[in-house]
């Protein structure tokens, strides 16, 4: 079984994310359309690792992150976000070493195992909306749950990966 997508963790310097840098965002087609309507593919690719209204300490963040054993496992799943006049199309994904990172920065920073709640697992490969091409931020599962609905048919999308 193989491990998935991985890459180094990039660290926002306002402690605000750590985002998984992905591979294939050029393998997608430039547009998709979908239900009528054209949707642009991101420029980039990635996982959120850690993203949420709240800011943590940049030390803190490159504690979890040093050393963390990160990938990313595509499902298959895809999903329409929709948030006001924007929208996106993600790929569910199961994050490999999540735990583990939480658990270093939750140790960081003195807070009890489990407290800071985890965005759900997914890379955004499509958006429509948005002139800068910005998907949909989702921060826990209540919101993916909320704002979004399954494709299907999914669309033949596997080619990112």
């Amino acid at each position: 079984m193989s491990r998935g997508l991985t890459g180094e963790p990039l660290i926002d310097e306002k402690g605000r994310s750590v985002l998984l840098p992905l591979p294939g965002a050029d393998k997608l087609p430039a547009t998709l359309t979908l239900g009528g309507e054209t949707f642009a593919r991101k420029a980039e690719l990635h996982a959120t690792i850690v993203g949420g209204r709240e800011r943590h300490p940049v030390a803190a963040l490159r504690e979890a992150a040093r050393g963390a054993q990160l990938s990313v496992r595509p499902r298959g799943e895809y999903r329409l976000v929709r948030k006001e006049a924007r929208r996106s199309l993600i790929e569910l994904a199961d994050i490999n070493g999540l735990d583990e990172f939480y658990a270093r920065l939750e140790a960081a920073l003195g807070a009890g195992r489990g407290s800071i709640p985890r965005p759900p697992g997914h890379v955004t490969l499509y958006t429509a909306g948005d002139p800068a091409g910005r998907g949909i931020a989702l921060y826990t599962e209540d919101e993916l749950a909320a704002l979004s609905s399954p494709l299907e048919p999914a669309p033949a999308l596997a080619s990112w990966r």
